[in-house]
């Protein structure tokens, strides 16, 4: 697909998607109505509404439903749709230079949420990672991190809060396929009895901590970020933290 063709993928998703950000659907019908109203026809210069729905799919950014009728977007799709709203919103500002971003996390702005929490990182390396909600989604967090040129530890160190049987049975083989695909030998183990801090943060190889107020199963929300350094007495204490329990915790299997 070329250049153009692309641009004309984008621009139809941002005329037709600006509903469908929180798991709404869409009858294909009624769409493909509206891509015709916006022009397009399939004429010489424009791609058709079959062809824009098809390369939609075709990019993994919709998901159509088992009887064709209906459409959402997947979780690529609304992350692409949040990187085009952050791109206009830097032509706008007539710049290209990188957004300088805010310690805060904004809800409505996973995308941008991710980027900020890798520029936070930076050069560091993750080692060491503390949330209680650790799940499949935070793991598939942890690998866009690395696509965001964050360097993640071979070895990491994930902790985690007990779980059931059945959502124990399933991060656990998402783990391991996860780590057989790529040849990383990540660890997930959860706290004995029911302990459950709340506290949620990151151990970067320097011993500098970096903390993001939310769970990495879910980046779309308002918190503040920040990265506290290796002398600073709050990232001794996470540090002496997170090691006490891992040595007791049990590894989720």
């Amino acid at each position: 697909m070329d250049c153009d063709q692309l641009q004309q993928l984008r621009q139809a998703a941002q005329c037709c998607w600006r509903f469908l950000q929180n798991g709404e659907r869409k009858n294909i019908i009624e769409l493909k109505r509206e891509l015709g109203g916006y022009g397009y026809d399939g004429t010489v210069e424009s791609l058709s509404a079959e062809s824009i729905v098809h390369g939609w799919k075709e990019a993994g950014w919709i998901k159509i439903s088992p009887n064709g009728s209906e459409l959402r977007l997947t979780e690529a799709g609304i992350e692409q749709f949040n990187r085009w709203k952050e791109e206009d919103s830097l032509w706008e500002q007539g710049t290209t230079e990188t957004i300088k971003l805010a310690k805060r996390l904004k809800a409505g702005e996973p995308a941008t949420n991710l980027r900020k929490i890798a520029q936070i990182i930076g050069n560091g390396i993750l080692t060491s990672v503390h949330d209680p909600y650790t799940d499949e989604k935070a793991l598939e967090t942890l690998h866009k991190l690395k696509g965001l040129r964050v360097e993640i530890s071979k070895t990491l160190r994930l902790l985690t809060a007990p779980k059931t049987r059945m959502a124990a049975a399933s991060v656990a083989s998402f783990l391991r396929d996860l780590n057989a695909e790529t040849g990383w030998q990540w660890e997930l183990r959860a706290y004995s009895g029911t302990t459950k801090p709340h506290r949620r943060f990151l151990i970067l190889q320097d011993k500098s901590i970096i903390t993001c107020g939310l769970s990495l199963n879910n980046i779309n929300k308002d918190e503040v970020l920040d990265r506290i350094p290796m002398g600073d007495e709050l990232a001794g204490h996470d540090r002496d933290f997170f090691d006490k329990y891992w040595v007791s915790a049990t590894p989720v299997l």
